[in-house]
């Protein structure tokens, strides 16, 4: 069984977030408890140089749970 990291590449994404999160900590929780990847695996949300909050709740979300991570670039690329 391997380490999964996920990169979700973010831009403008303040509306959706939230779900997106929901939806894929319980994919990826469903995926660690059958034995298909690795507990130490994590998701990366890449904020593509947003200008709402999407990085904000990136923040937030990796303080509730550190296998969510955050990268923040500066301008959109």
């Amino acid at each position: 069984m391997g380490v999964l990291y996920l990169v979700i590449p973010c831009y403008n994404e303040q509306e959706v977030l939230e779900e997106t999160h929901k939806r894929l900590r319980v994919k990826l929780q469903s995926m660690i408890d059958s034995g298909r990847c690795s507990a130490d695996s994590r998701m990366m949300f890449v904020d593509d140089g947003s200008r709402d909050k999407t990085w904000e709740i990136i923040s937030r979300l990796h303080q509730e749970d550190p296998r969510f991570l955050g990268l923040k670039l500066s301008r959109n690329k």
